[in-house]
């Protein structure tokens, strides 16, 4: 009887097994469809990726064309598009590095995404075609050469052996004088202090047209003006006014000298590391966002003329045509300097000069 009990047990423990158990492929049963680790239709596991966060620095203000439109386009709409994937930190104003910091740190993959001006031109000599004096008319002519054709990008050249890419050209704008007296002549001009960026092309300008150059950097020009120790300085409008430098200078030519453009970089190991989706997600958007900041910069420069000049109390003028070309003449022995030192230029610039 013992033995048969045993029997009858064992019995009852292989049918109970038996319907516990998968079928011929192992398989779980049950209600939960899917492979053990929970994935369903029997498809592999992909663990959601953790954000990859895009460290985006730039030297401009609240109020600038690019600022803005960085914060109010770029950075939501990257964002939604790749559904959380791509998150933006931008840093402006210079809060997290200067311009020289911030080319640096693209070449050194320290940021994913940054903001420069022609700062790389002691690497690629051709880059500083972009701020030859008196190249471009106006901005329709700026934004056909620079962003509707490739001019821009030829002049830039091999940029990606530096570690980075140029992905926008944008506008920053015709460069102005703000100036603590009236020059109306290019006499008037001999010996001004006129602080300008510490870049050749720039000193070139100032040298050629008389006046005494003093380079020194943003975060310093305040001061500089208001102590005197310059008579002035030249930038775009936007940039004038939000750093409030009219608000110590009482005069503003508008002598629209040089064309100034921003290039939108990334880093080229950041965006080999993208899937081809969020590569083409960035393209998009970054394209975009440029076609914004050109779409808004000729309004918003000239809004900015107004401003200081009605809200600022600042006398702003134009110089007659007898002097623009004396500044024009004054300048012309740089074009034969840069086609001497980047031959491939002179077609490009006569392109260029081409467009009505």
């Amino acid at each position: 009887m013992k033995r048969m009990f045993a029997l009858l047990l064992a019995l009852v423990m292989v049918l109970s097994l038996a319907a516990c158990g998968g079928g011929k492929d192992g398989s779980q049963s049950g209600d939960q469809g899917g492979n053990a680790s929970g994935t369903q239709d029997g498809g592999e596991s992909k663990p959601s990726a953790d954000p990859i966060t895009i460290k985006l620095p730039h030297c401009y203000s609240e109020g600038h064309p690019l600022t803005d439109t960085l914060e109010n386009y770029f950075k939501p709409e990257l964002e939604s598009r790749s559904g959380g994937r791509l998150l933006v930190e931008l840093y402006p104003n210079s809060v997290l590095a200067t311009e020289e910091q911030i080319y640096e740190s693209l070449r050194n993959n320290t940021y994913e995404m940054g903001v420069v001006g022609t700062i790389f031109q002691d690497r690629i000599p051709s880059v500083a075609t972009f701020q030859l004096p008196f190249l471009f008319t106006d901005f329709d002519q700026a934004r056909t050469a620079l962003y509707e054709k490739e001019y821009g990008q030829q002049l830039i050249g091999d940029v990606a052996s530096l570690g980075f890419t140029v992905n926008g050209i944008v506008p920053d704008g015709f460069r102005v004088m703000t100036l603590n007296r009236k020059v109306e002549s290019l006499a008037d001009l001999k010996g001004l202090k006129l602080r300008m960026p510490n870049l050749e092309v720039m000193v070139n300008i100032g040298n050629c047209l008389g006046c005494a150059v003093t380079p020194m950097a943003m975060t310093e020009v305040f001061s500089a003006l208001e102590q005197r120790v310059i008579d002035g300085q030249e930038n775009p409008p936007s940039t004038i006014r939000t750093q409030g430098w009219y608000e110590i200078q009482d005069y503003l030519m508008v002598s629209n000298h040089v064309f100034t453009c921003l290039f939108l970089c990334v880093n080229n190991n950041f965006y080999n590391g993208l899937d081809s989706e969020l590569q083409g997600i960035l393209d998009d958007v970054i394209a975009e966002t440029s076609a914004k900041i050109w779409d808004s910069a000729k309004e918003k420069a000239q809004e900015d003329l107004d401003f200081m000049a009605q809200e600022g109390g600042t006398e702003v003028y134009s110089p007659s045509d007898a002097f623009k070309q004396e500044m024009i003449d004054a300048t012309a022995s740089m074009y034969e300097d840069m086609y001497a030192k980047c031959p491939e230029v002179k077609d490009i610039v006569a392109a260029i000069r081409e467009i009505q």
